[in-house]
C-alpha cells in the first residue's frame, strides 16, 4: 500500500495578485500577530496559474459562495471600508454579485 503524502495546510488573511502576459501569481499572506511599524505580512504560499485557470476558479468560487448563502440563508457582507481600501466601488461590487449564476 503506498504511503499517503501529507498535504500542507496554510492560513491566510491577505492576498496579493500579480499578473503578466503568461499567467497569474497569487501570494497568500498572513498578517503579523502584533501589527506595528516595520512589521509586514508573511507570504505563506505562492500559487502560479494561467489566466484561464484563474478566470475559471474565480467563477467557480463566486458561484459556490452564492450557493452557500442561498442554502444557508446567511449573507457574508464585506465592509464598505474594505471595499474602499481595495478600490472597489460599492456599485461594482453589487453588480458583480448580482450577475453571478447561482446554478
Amino acid at each position: 500500500m503506498p504511503e499517503e503524502k501529507e498535504i500542507p495546510e496554510f492560513y491566510s488573511d491577505e492576498f496579493q495578485v500579480i499578473s503578466g502576459p503568461y499567467g497569474v501569481v497569487i501570494n497568500f499572506r498572513k498578517s503579523p500577530r502584533e501589527p506595528g511599524p516595520g512589521k509586514v505580512p508573511e507570504t505563506v504560499v505562492t500559487i502560479r496559474m494561467s489566466h484561464e485557470h484563474t478566470k475559471t476558479m474565480t467563477f467557480i468560487l463566486s458561484r459556490h459562495i452564492k450557493r452557500i448563502e442561498r442554502d444557508s440563508g446567511v449573507s457574508y457582507p464585506v465592509p464598505g471600508k474594505v471595499l474602499s481600501n481595495l478600490g472597489i466601488a460599492p456599485e461594482d461590487w453589487e453588480s458583480f454579485w448580482k450577475t453571478v449564476s447561482e446554478i
